[in-house]
């Protein structure tokens, strides 16, 4: 069977890591890669020979052969790369966010459906073995109910010129939290500061409440002396954190729990008792396979087996609705955003 050929565009920070997937690859090869700077052509150009460069992506959108793009460029960029090749009837994955806006997204996924074409979007912790084996034990019910996410993504740097930090880290977040309690956001809630440049927050504090009584925090920053990437979650029989920074135990369970006791339940307020539990920690062992492979792989399935994406356009609308909610909130100085 003849390999899939793939056009990529943009090979910057992470582009490199698609197109030694794609070359590593027995169902596909690397056909083109297009980008604007003579360094990252000559780059790739050593690196995989057979591949044509260039620094106009329609080159890619002309040739017939070429089945998919790959779109890794900055996020405001998107729509347009994407409008271009999926009228020119190509599979398309875009790397996270899905676009800049909900109206760019929701035209995006219009015009994939009209064309008959795949639409993807680089929602890498959703093939995350710890993300999914979470998924698994909340729908099992093993944390109980589920009630407050925290998650914290710091680092010094690296630091963007073309969108905040809300932009840049939050939609892994967001796309873990709907994938892990697949529920509808009622509202947001955002805080920020520019410190390093005018108009472009480097540090956020985002709240977002969704059905239920589940409460989300999200801390993100760009200014942090130690690298963090965490999520805690808590459930009425149990709690969870997951550190991915953690190079042994990504994952922590633990068999405690606060909960009002049953026999006081219904008694005046100040004379109901709470129950406070404690005991013991368990860590779970978790496969070891690469996120992005796994996300590389998914979409070149999905392209062979005519099947939908579990990242496809409007899983990345989800994300972009509630990233403009919480932009909205922090335009409007911390108001509180109804979706």
């Amino acid at each position: 069977m003849a390999k899939i050929k793939f056009g990529l565009i943009g090979y910057g920070y992470w582009g490199p890591n698609i197109a030694r997937l794609i070359d590593e690859s027995d169902r596909v090869e690397l056909a083109y890669c297009a980008d604007l700077l003579d360094n990252s052509l000559k780059q790739i150009k050593q690196k995989y020979p057979h591949t044509t460069t260039t620094k106009n992506y329609k080159a890619i959108l002309e040739d017939r052969s070429v089945s998919a793009v790959l779109i890794v460029t900055p996020t405001k960029t998107h729509y347009k790369l994407a409008k271009d090749c999926l009228l020119a009837k190509k599979h398309v994955f875009i790397e996270k966010p899905l676009t800049y806006s909900v109206k760019e997204a929701e035209e995006l996924i219009k015009i994939a459906s009209a064309n008959d074409v795949l639409l993807s979007v680089g929602h890498v912790f959703l093939f995350n073995p710890a993300v999914k084996y979470i998924k698994k034990i909340i729908d099992k019910g093993e944390l109980g109910v589920i009630r407050h996410f925290h998650f914290q993504r710091r680092n010094l740097g690296p630091v963007r010129k073309d969108v905040n930090v809300l932009y840049d880290l939050a939609p892994h977040d967001i796309s873990m939290l709907l994938y892990f309690i697949n529920q509808k956001p009622k509202t947001v809630i955002a805080t920020g500061e520019s410190y390093l440049q005018n108009g472009i927050q480097d540090v956020i504090s985002a709240s977002i409440k969704f059905e239920d009584k589940i409460m989300a925090n999200i801390i993100l920053s760009w200014i942090d002396p130690i690298k963090i990437r965490d999520i805690t979650i808590v459930g009425s029989k149990k709690m969870l954190l997951f550190d991915d920074v953690s190079q042994s135990e990504k994952i922590k369970i633990f068999d405690k729990n606060a909960n009002i006791i049953e026999a006081t339940r219904n008694v005046p307020f100040g004379e109901y008792q709470i129950a406070l539990h404690s005991g013991d920690v368990y860590s779970p062992d978790i496969e070891n396979k690469e996120p992005l492979k796994e996300e590389i792989n998914h979409f070149i399935d999905c392209i062979v087996e005519k099947k939908k994406p579990l990242n496809d356009g409007h899983n990345g609308l989800r994300v972009v609705k509630i990233l403009e909610a919480l932009q909205n909130s922090l335009d409007n100085n911390s108001q509180e955003v109804k979706i």
